[in-house]
């Protein structure tokens, strides 16, 4: 029994020597894993933003609204210890700016503004707009993005790639309005927002801080590809639109695919593409 107490206690005094040894590498390699911050994670483009992100080892801190009841997102927490869950609500800014003190200074490499409200379609047709939903969709879409990435700038300049990239939509382009008029409030939140994020780019050239602009198609968020199979019904507002993805007027893309196309262009992003309105595959878009 001696012996063996004597052995433990070696053992011990072993695995303490080593833990000393190993624990700053450890703290140095996570201080080293570069940080994303996503907006809107908890469904579509926003959680595999938050999967890409977390397989590729980057520490994810992946915000929603109501973390509660984003079950995707916690089951995706659940498998990779390095995606923080957390609760940003763009329309609060008293929150937003508690948000930013609980970080502490902390380095964000990359900020991705993906949350975005579309809002009801019917009720942004000319003649029959909603304006208390306007003004809750330039709340999310607009104000809450930009207040958002100005209340996190300190950190972005603390970060290593120092980027803030904004998922803008060819909706928001004005000279992309083909004659259907549509989408009031939506557009005109997606092109205030493209004029705040160009403004932006001017504003934080000289901290080395590069502002993308990013369109990112026509995804499958909704569920079209279930849709177009007879797995599910066409709900009436989205009967249009089925139609045309059917006739080949409208090409859809998966989450998993846009976000590939976009975290490749995130990566490669220069100063001289700051501020200027980007497809996923880097193409220019007209304004």
């Amino acid at each position: 029994m001696p012996i063996i107490r004597k052995l433990f206690s070696l053992l011990t005094i072993l695995g303490t020597l080593l833990w000393a040894q190993l624990e700053p590498v450890i703290a140095a390699e996570s201080a080293a894993m570069p940080t994303v911050l996503i907006t809107g994670a908890n469904r579509g483009i926003g959680i595999e933003f938050a999967k890409q992100y977390a397989q590729r080892g980057w520490l994810v801190i992946a915000s929603c609204r109501n973390p509660d009841s984003a079950k995707d997102l916690q089951a995706l927490q659940r498998n990779y210890a390095n995606l923080q869950l957390v609760q940003i609500d763009l329309i609060n800014s008293a929150g937003i700016d508690q948000f930013a003190q609980s970080l502490n200074g902390k380095p964000i490499d990359v900020l991705i503004n993906n949350a975005a409200l579309l809002g009801d379609l019917k009720n942004q047709m000319f003649g029959q707009i909603d304006y208390e939903q306007f003004a809750q969709i330039l709340a999310v879409n607009t104000i809450g993005t930009m207040k958002l990435s100005e209340s996190l700038t300190p950190n972005i300049k603390l970060g290593t790639q120092k980027k803030i990239i904004t998922l803008g939509s060819s909706a928001g382009s004005i000279a992309s309005i083909n004659g259907n008029p549509d989408l009031y409030a939506y557009r005109a939140s997606k092109a205030a927002l493209h004029l705040l994020m160009r403004n932006l780019s001017f504003e934080l050239a000289d901290d080395g801080i590069v502002v993308g602009l990013i369109n990112p198609g026509l995804v499958d968020t909704r569920g079209f590809a279930a849709m177009l199979d007879g797995t599910a019904p066409t709900p009436p507002k989205f009967q249009k639109i089925v139609n045309l993805i059917k006739a080949g007027v409208i090409q859809l893309t998966t989450p998993e695919t846009a976000v590939t196309d976009m975290i490749t262009l995130i990566d490669e992003l220069t100063p001289e593409q700051s501020g200027v309105f980007l497809n996923a595959d880097g193409t220019p878009l007209p304004w």
